[in-house]
């Protein structure tokens, strides 16, 4: 009894502390504070529909409460339809107006990327357990790094900048947020076993300790994933590991910490020099998996194209209700990312032995290439203040982060292992450093202070304005700058005010419409001070004004939304064509209109059987040509055919990115791509006591075995031989079983 009243408190204060995993699910209308305490947060609410309901069954859904379009796709989906080797990307791609997902070498096994209406991986945020992550250098993110799928619980894809609370280093494009599996209740486990295509293995494994009675009721999980395989590409194995503890320690009847840490490491082979690229010729020849090989005399030798990555994510939160209707979150954090990259510099797969520099000056027959470092580390604190009242919620914070780099590039001749004096000679600065291309070290600190208020005239309304100060600064330290190749020492501030304004309206039970007015910002990346002067790139920060309607709607049988957005885009930066081709500085070129519409819907035809379908019609052009932007798909469309019932598990999943184009002037056009994949489950009775449920399972990618080109690099408006692709992987096949404790 004690221990279940302990548990009734870790509930009570789990739906008062706002900004928690827990809190911010049953902020979006798919958790209770009963159901966190029960399993842990992730499972939809089962208040007014059952297990068989659109809601319970929706592979991606908008909450009632929304103020802004967004999609939930929650654990249940990725449970029963995600393949069990996907990464985050893959699972975020089912949402309307989201494109992207694809890697060459496999699914879940090479790097992918995501595209958010037409902004690209570094145009909008991404969060674990509401943290903002990503490079230094230029935002983006990396698919394999982190946070694979055995660590996500659930995924939120908000296109909108959000409220002023919503934090990250790229609000304007939208926030692509994952959420970590919270500690069971109940001491339970589970333990996982995938192989197929490509000698592609999965295991994955988690404990859950239960409510420990020793520790007043804190709770915790421990989860292992590991994975290998020989990639489909040639020559291009892949291995991973990722080690994932969380505990929730309740301290009094209104206090809760969260502490969380998790590791990762990764080693795959890959040309950093051509990405797994080809020319339609080299596919032609030797097929679209044609990547590395096994001889020691070409440039593409495996063992010389190696990266190796670690990773680690960590944070400490303290929750707690204060009384008076205050209550507080504090979250202190610390991520890091080490890269190490050996790769030949050679273009050309089939390039063979090559001129290498040796100390004295003499040339010699060899394989260019080069070792690179790329390592940074960040540790920040967000702090969040509420005052409820009956008629609304006040909430004002403040998010402070640093951050340093070291980025270096030292030239080899792989064949010898000697260095490669092939860099031009900077004439009376740093003698005799020519196998060096870059050394350099540089900072970042953010400083984000915000306030809102939630206000409730009545209980239907919501009216939310809220305001951001955002200051971005850039420093640089580099004796050997990337690019120019000279000494630099200066730094940069970016800032920016930024207001917002949210509506939300309960028009019923099953109804809801909102409103949004908000302003987004992005710093420029680390690309505009690797010049000789970093003072010639005095540019503005990238800013967007957001105005977006939307309607949503829950119930029994249905849940469906749509909305409409126009996005105005400004200070897009550029390459000034008026600067030397040897060192190039940048300038606010324009703007991009963004419009479009967007909507998805879930029929639960009952017995288990839904179907689902989104669409989004999406426009991106230049204001100054009027034509539309590279990157930036015409179209999405999403369907899906789903069972779940009794020990019969299905999901029949499609995926549909339109037609886009390589270059800003609405040239080189690619053709659109399709990916149909199918999962089937079987539960079967256990053999053994001590298994709770036993699930065969067999997975297909890409059923219809597409392989398109996914993303190019061009040299002009029309093809030419040297234009490069990366393709889809090809159709492959994975059986598995899993067993739950």
């Amino acid at each position: 009894m004690q221990l279940r009243m302990k548990a009734l408190r870790i509930a009570v204060v789990l739906s008062f502390l706002p900004g928690t995993a827990l809190a911010e699910s049953q902020s979006l209308g798919t958790v209770t504070a009963a159901d966190s305490a029960a399993d842990g947060g992730g499972a939809p609410s089962m208040a007014h529909y059952g297990p068989q309901s659109a809601p319970a069954l929706a592979p991606g859904k908008a909450p009632l409460s929304a103020t802004e379009p967004s999609t939930i796709i929650d654990s249940h989906f990725i449970d029963n339809a995600v393949l069990g080797d996907a990464d985050f990307n893959q699972i975020a791609n089912l949402a309307p107006g989201v494109s992207g997902g694809f890697n060459s070498n496999g699914p879940g096994i090479g790097e992918s990327k995501l595209n958010l209406r037409g902004f690209g991986d570094g145009e909008f945020n991404m969060t674990y357990d509401g943290i903002p992550f990503g490079d230094t250098n230029d935002f983006t993110h990396h698919s394999t790094a982190y946070f694979p799928a055995s660590t996500i619980d659930r995924v939120v894809v908000e296109r909108g900048p959000g409220n002023a609370d919503n934090l990250g280093y790229a609000t304007f494009g939208g926030s692509v947020n994952l959420f970590s599996p919270n500690p069971s209740a109940t001491p339970s486990g589970k333990m996982g076993f995938l192989y197929g295509s490509n000698n592609t293995l999965l295991f994955k494994a988690r404990a859950n300790s239960g409510a420990l009675p020793w520790l007043g009721g804190a709770r915790y999980l421990v989860n292992y994933q590991h994975n290998s395989s020989d990639g489909y590409q040639t020559f291009s194995p892949v291995k991973g590991d990722n080690v994932l503890f969380k505990m929730l320690v309740p301290v009094g009847e209104n206090t809760l910490v969260t502490l969380l840490t998790t590791f990762n490491w990764n080693t795959y082979y890959q040309s950093d020099a051509t990405k797994g690229q080809l020319t339609e010729a080299l596919a032609q020849r030797f097929g679209k998996d044609f990547a590395l090989g096994n001889n020691p005399l070409m440039a593409n030798y495996y063992a010389y194209n190696r990266t190796r990555k670690h990773t680690g994510f960590s944070y400490l939160r303290l929750q707690s209700t204060l009384g008076e209707g205050f209550s507080l979150d504090d979250t202190v954090y610390h991520y890091f990312y080490h890269n190490s990259t050996l790769s030949s510099s050679a273009k050309d797969p089939l390039a063979g032995l090559s001129t290498v520099i040796l100390g004295s000056g003499k040339k010699s027959l060899g394989i260019p290439g080069y070792d690179k470092l790329n390592g940074y580390w960040l540790v920040g604190n967000i702090l969040r203040l509420h005052k409820d009242w009956s008629f609304g919620r006040a909430t004002a914070g403040l998010w402070v982060e640093t951050g340093a780099t070291q980025r270096g590039r030292v030239d080899y001749d792989l064949l010898t292992g000697a260095p490669n004096y092939d860099q031009k000679p900077v004439p009376g600065i740093l003698p005799g450093i020519n196998n060096i291309q870059f050394d350099q070290h540089s900072g970042t600190r953010n400083l984000q202070p915000f306030a809102q208020f939630a206000w409730r005239p009545m209980e239907s309304l919501t009216i939310t304005p809220g305001i951001k100060y955002v200051r971005f600064t850039r420093s640089m330290s580099a004796l050997i700058n990337q690019n120019s190749r000279l000494p630099a020492f200066y730094q940069q501030s970016y800032h920016s005010t930024l207001p917002f304004l949210t509506v939300n309206y309960r028009l019923n039970p099953e109804n809801s419409a909102y409103l949004q007015f908000a302003k987004g910002f992005l710093a420029p990346p680390l690309d505009v001070l690797q010049t000789a002067n970093g003072e010639k790139n005095r540019l503005q920060p990238e800013t967007t004004t957001n105005y977006q309607l939307g309607f949503n709607h829950q119930s029994e049988h249905w849940v469906w939304d749509a909305d409409l957005y126009y996005i105005d885009f400004n200070n897009r930066y550029a390459i000034d064509p008026n600067s030397p081709l040897s060192d190039p500085y940048y300038y606010n070129q324009g703007g991009v209109i963004y419009k479009g519409v967007e909507g998805e819907a879930t029929y639960a035809l009952g017995n288990g059987l839904a179907i689902y379908a989104n669409g989004s019609i999406n426009s991106a052009k230049s204001k100054a040509t009027n034509l539309t932007i590279s990157g930036a798909p015409r179209y999405t469309a999403a369907a899906a055919l789903l069972y779940d019932m009794g020990p019969y598990h299905l999901a029949l999943v499609y995926k549909r990115t339109g037609r886009q184009y390589v270059r800003d002037d609405a040239q080189y056009p690619l053709a659109p791509l399709n990916n149909l994949n199918l999962k089937l489950g079987y539960d079967i009775v256990s053999p053994l006591p001590q298994v709770k449920k036993l699930r065969l399972g067999f997975d297909v990618y890409n059923l219809t075995d597409e392989r398109g080109a996914y993303k190019a690099k061009v040299k002009s408006a029309q093809p030419s031989p040297g234009d490069t692709f990366n393709f889809q992987a090809p159709r492959s096949f994975y059986g598995s079983v899993t067993a739950s404790f």
